[in-house]
């Protein structure tokens, strides 16, 4: 008898375990964040608290380090079902919605004061623009600013001009700016990015420092050049046809406690950034800086270029609100 009650305990705790394991709606979701980086982390931490509050009705499948490929194959992947979301950078949001890209134009902001006004007041534009394109928009994660990270000292456009210098692949900011920069420019994805930098395939790349650090690029570099370049963003979608097949009270749940997580996790990059750029320093990289002068020939080259893609690249609508409301916060800012 107690043999039996043995085995029949076995049995339950299993079949327990297997159908904890398998929600009825298993969301695939996957993200260029290694495992370890807080970028999966808080996924996890997501896919832990909503099977809790469904009570395992909803969970997270998570493929963490570019497993599923690079953004533009995840994309595709959830366009025919194989993946239902990803914890997406810069790449991947601005591919579903192209308007991304004007958040992330050089010189546009000059702090995060300026930053979190004019997300606030746009994230229902977004987040709109995210439905009519097939997703559900969980929330921004701040990436940071970008700098400069290169072989050899950059304080010019000259400078940058005598480089091998990166570009994402089918970014266009950084097409156009290259191109009326004279810049030679060689095409990777972020996965490639660091043999690029160990075969000498490139000698500039440009990163936040918490993103250097995560992606080892700042072992094959010497320099960093302090001119924050722009700012950059990443955000957690989900198919809408996947969002739909979830009960209304499941998909409120996940809904509420994504965004949480991706608003702490956005708080927690910025502190990351801070800590990164002095262990970069303590790495051994020589900090650069660019005159007055030369930041306003950078200045020159990027208003040439946004003028050129407000329009084709990203909507002039975009483009209009965000200068918009970035001239009403720094007007209430003037003393």
């Amino acid at each position: 008898m107690n043999t039996f009650k043995w085995i029949l305990a076995l049995v339950v705790l299993f079949t327990t375990g297997e159908t904890a394991a398998k929600p009825k709606n298993l969301l695939k979701i996957a993200t260029l964040g290694p495992e370890g980086s807080s970028w999966v982390n808080s996924l996890r931490n997501i896919d832990r608290e909503v099977r809790e509050i469904t009570d395992g009705r909803v969970g997270l499948k998570i493929y963490p380090g570019g497993v599923q490929g690079d953004e533009k194959v995840v994309i595709r992947k959830i366009r025919i079902g194989q993946l239902h979301g990803g914890g997406f950078g810069g790449q991947g949001i601005s591919q579903i919605f192209p308007d991304l890209l004007a958040l992330e134009m050089p010189f546009l902001f000059n702090d995060y004061g300026e930053i979190d006004h004019v997300l606030n007041a746009m994230e229902e534009f977004y987040r709109q623009g995210y439905v009519q394109n097939g997703y559900a928009f969980l929330g921004w994660v701040d990436i940071g600013f970008v700098y400069i990270l290169s072989q050899q000292p950059i304080r010019t456009v000259e400078d940058i001009r005598r480089q091998k210098v990166w570009q994402l692949t089918e970014e266009p900011i950084t097409e156009v700016l290259f191109r009326l920069a004279g810049v030679k420019s060689v095409p990777l994805t972020i996965p490639d990015v660091l043999l690029g930098l160990q075969t000498n395939l490139v000698d500039v790349v440009y990163a936040s420092p918490a993103a250097a650090i995560v992606l080892q690029w700042f072992t094959r570099v010497k320099y960093l050049t302090q001119l924050p370049i722009n700012y950059t963003l990443g955000a957690f979608l989900i198919d809408e046809r996947s969002m739909r097949k979830i009960a209304a009270e499941d998909r409120a749940a996940l809904t509420a406690i994504a965004r949480r997580h991706m608003a702490a996790l956005s708080r927690q990059s910025r502190r990351e950034n801070q800590e990164a750029l002095a262990v970069l320093k303590t790495h051994g990289l020589e900090i650069v800086d660019a005159s007055p002068e030369d930041v306003e020939t950078f200045k020159k080259l990027v208003i040439a270029t946004e003028v050129e893609l407000a329009g084709t690249a990203f909507s002039n609508q975009s483009h209009q609100l965000i200068q918009r409301h970035l001239r009403e916060y720094r007007q209430a800012q003037s003393p």
